[in-house]
């Protein structure tokens, strides 16, 4: 690992897990783009190749400077990547021992409510012992060098609620319904108690639906665009296979998200949770209607019982008063304008 001249030299870092994925990806820049070095960590099977290309990233050889680590290049500058499963204690304490990141945005999870479904257990490993390891690197740390730790939560955590309850605030019971909110729930639960029990300055969310460029097509938003995309372009069928349209949902641009995320690693109170919310609703139906509004040939729609889950929560909206009044965020995204440049990002894979 990096020896004691570059512990100093990183002190200001920030370090991301899950960075290659669909936010991280997204933080990763923005942080490169305001001055920060950035370090991610990600898991990946056992003998297979980083990707060469994810999002704006592009691999681009080894970093010399940390073992094992490789550069990741964009347009803002360089990450430093390390292939690191947290489900693992020892490789994340050593890396954070060695690190000394001033900020962990802790983004590693399995994310699909869905997935979960079919694999509770990778999603508890991946969710709840993975967090519990880095919570233990992190409070190894000494005491005033401990980083700002923003644990990103789920607004599944909550579960059905009565419709008088939304939008929902951060005090709702919660009653998550899919393996991936009770993990979420317990990844919560145990930020809280560190944060409470050993003092560590880690700030949690409960974040709602998001989406943007780059987003992975096992997503509704995604899935509809690349479809349609692929209609336009006779490479697939005009009809439409989709899940339940009727949920009722509270959806955000991803970069609307990362903007909390920076917000509430400098203005967040530790041991609190916030909702990262739009405070306002949209049915599956009403965006799906968006895209196909926009689509150039006819567009029809099948129900396919294989894209619904095995229960669902038919509306979930959050309340974010805490989030606006504590940092002063307010979403700059327009979500017609997110939509509609799903499509046009889906209609390039055809040009």
């Amino acid at each position: 690992m990096a020896n004691s001249r570059q512990k100093s030299s990183q002190r200001s870092c920030g370090l991301i897990t899950g960075a290659l994925g669909f936010v991280g990806r997204h933080l990763a820049r923005s942080l490169i783009l305001g001055g920060q070095p950035v370090i991610g960590v990600g898991k990946h099977p056992a003998g297979s190749e980083l990707p060469a290309q994810v999002g704006p990233f592009t691999l681009q050889g080894e970093a010399a400077a940390l073992p094992g680590a490789v550069n990741y290049v964009c347009d803002a500058g360089t990450m430093w990547y390390l292939p690191l499963a947290l489900e693992e204690a020892g490789p994340i304490a050593e890396l954070v021992s060695s690190l000394r990141p001033s900020t962990v945005y802790h983004l590693a999870a399995q994310s699909s409510a869905a997935v979960s479904f079919s694999d509770p257990l990778d999603t508890f490993n991946s969710n709840v012992i993975g967090t519990l390891n880095l919570l233990e690197a992190l409070r190894h740390a000494k005491v005033g060098e401990r980083p700002v730790m923003l644990a990103v939560g789920s607004c599944e955590e909550y579960g059905p609620q009565s419709p008088a309850r939304f939008p929902l605030g951060e005090n709702a019971p919660v009653g998550p319904i899919s393996p991936y909110g009770v993990s979420k729930v317990s990844q919560t639960l145990l930020c809280r108690q560190y944060a409470q029990s050993y003092e560590m300055p880690i700030i949690l969310t409960r974040s709602f639906s998001h989406t943007g460029p780059g987003h992975d097509a096992r997503f509704a938003f995604p899935s509809f665009a690349r479809q349609i995309a692929a209609a336009e372009a006779g490479a697939g069928p005009t009809e439409i296979k989709t899940g339940d349209l009727s949920a009722v949902r509270d959806f955000l641009d991803v970069r609307d998200v990362i903007a909390a995320y920076r917000l509430l690693t400098k203005e967040g109170r530790p041991g609190e949770i916030y909702n990262v919310s739009s405070g306002k609703s949209m049915t599956i139906q009403e965006g799906l209607e968006i895209l196909a509004g926009a689509a150039t040939c006819p567009i029809s729609l099948q129900k396919d019982p294989a894209r619904c889950r095995p229960s669902d929560l038919p509306i979930m909206v959050g309340d974010n008063t805490k989030l606006r009044t504590e940092t002063g965020w307010d979403p700059e995204w327009d979500f017609t304008a997110t939509l509609l440049g799903l499509l046009d990002e889906a209609r390039k894979e055809y040009q």
